[in-house]
């Protein structure tokens, strides 16, 4: 058998995790508070506070004072929660933690809500909106910046109160339950407003352009949202469009994303061979994003079918022709802006990468959970771009058996059928390659065949053989 061993992603797969818990939320966004009453930190998920922690480190991060809330305390005197950090949740120690890490002595924040309207700078009193990752101490000083974002900070001018004025938007939706109507405007990304309006934000995406009053704005995770009733009052003609691929009839496709690709990077394409798919390496590498050097796997050859960069590239091609830019072959137009649009190609990578980051990491940890329970010295590993992971969806060999793996977050049985709870489930029964399908955590892996069995989400599936369960 021919065994395809690749020594640093072994050594990467099985290194130590950080932390001996399964700790909740890693990779979602989430809003954290200081906790008046019990002195911690407070995380909250989805409108609901589901951890107090001593260290709470977040990556992505805004920083954002709520208006009212500060002037209340202003007029009153009487502390109120209003200031919020919000980013991804990448590490964190409950409350209360005996090994919270020191506190450094530059880049510290800090907000008072009788002195600034916003965080600040310690040192500079300077106001601070963002950072790529932060730590959250709860000792003296509590805020730590670890990496700014110096190109993306935006002005005091281009803010309000902390908030961006202007931000794009994927796609348009109308949720409805009970007396509950609000238009969603999805996967939102601030952008430059050369031209902000007082107490306005503007959303422009696919299905229209839009400027509301940013007091009916409301800000959840990577959406904004509004009630129906003021939607409607300021557009009373509004309907939404039939959301189909609206880029592919321009042709955004994935063929032709590839195509413009290899003519932006031709030094860069590598053409199918043995072991590999076609694909970019040496440039947006996952390498640069995981200080892995050796790792050269562009993140642009996930371009191809991520919907999400596809509508991006379709928001970005009505705004050169908004610009007057003749725009003749969508290939060409492609090709022209990854090759020497920086800034903006640079965006999509960072875009792709956030989606497929916390993927990979639940993808090492499964593996590592499964062999720390199997084990096996005959183990072939495939690595980003082959054709075992990329097309044929298997992970690892063992023993000559295929197997793909996904964290496992539950697991029940009722009346014969079993029930998992794990992460980005797909069917992989036309997958001939997969042989097993298997689910690891710290405590357990549980094995299934790849056949006979239903994918209900990408978090459920539920089979209908009894499984392998190794404790």
């Amino acid at each position: 058998m021919n065994i395809l061993i690749i020594e640093r992603q072994k050594k990467m797969i099985l290194e130590t995790v950080t932390n001996n818990e399964e700790k909740q939320h890693i990779g979602d966004r989430v809003m954290v508070y200081y906790n008046l009453h019990k002195h911690t930190f407070s995380v909250r998920y989805d409108d609901k506070v589901f951890l107090h922690a001593d260290y709470v480190k977040l990556g992505d991060v805004e920083f954002r004072v709520r208006k009212g809330g500060k002037e209340m305390v202003r007029q009153t005197e009487q502390k109120n929660v209003h200031a919020f950090v919000i980013g991804n949740l990448l590490d964190y120690c409950e409350f209360p933690c005996d090994n919270m890490p020191q506190e450094p002595t530059d880049k510290i924040i800090t907000y008072d809500p009788y002195k600034y309207d916003s965080f600040v700078y310690k040192g500079t009193e300077e106001p601070v909106y963002k950072a790529k990752e932060v730590d959250m101490i709860n000792q003296k000083n509590k805020l730590f910046v670890i990496n700014e974002i110096n190109s993306d900070v935006l002005s005091e001018s281009d803010e309000i109160e902390g908030v961006p004025t202007k931000y794009t938007y994927i796609t348009l939706g109308l949720f409805e339950k009970f007396k509950t109507k609000r238009y969603y405007f999805n996967k939102i990304v601030p952008v430059k407003d050369e031209s902000p309006i007082p107490n306005k934000i503007k959303l422009e995406g696919i299905d229209g352009d839009f400027i509301f009053n940013k007091n009916d704005i409301y800000f959840k995770d990577q959406s904004a949202y509004i009630d129906k009733s003021s939607f409607d009052n300021q557009n009373p003609n509004f309907t939404l469009k039939n959301q189909q691929k609206l880029s592919s009839f321009i042709g955004i496709t994935s063929s032709n994303v590839r195509e413009a690709l290899e003519k932006a990077f031709p030094e860069n394409w590598n053409e199918q061979d043995k072991i590999f798919t076609p694909g970019l390496r040496g440039v947006y590498t996952i390498g640069e994003k995981t200080n892995d050097p050796l790792e050269d796997w562009s993140i642009m050859n996930y371009f191809d079918t991520k919907d999400e960069i596809h509508s991006l590239l379709y928001l970005k091609y009505f705004d050169d022709l908004k610009e007057g830019k003749e725009i003749n072959d969508i290939v060409e137009w492609m090709s022209d802006l990854f090759k020497n649009d920086d800034e903006y190609t640079r965006m999509l990578v960072d875009r792709q990468w956030d989606s497929v980051k916390n993927g990979l990491e639940l993808e090492r940890l499964s593996v590592k959970n499964f062999l720390d329970k199997v084990g096996s010295d005959n183990v072939t590993y495939y690595p980003h771009g082959s054709k075992m992971d990329r097309w044929n969806g298997v992970d690892v060999t063992i023993n000559g058996v295929n197997y793909q793996i996904k964290p496992l977050k539950t697991f029940n049985e009722e009346d014969g059928k079993y029930y998992i709870n794990t992460y980005g489930m797909r069917d992989y029964k036309n997958k001939k390659s997969v042989n097993k399908i298997a689910f690891s955590s710290r405590t357990k892996v549980i094995v299934f065949d790849n056949y006979n069995y239903d994918v209900l989400s990408k978090n459920k599936a539920v089979f209908n053989e009894e499984p392998l369960i190794i404790d």
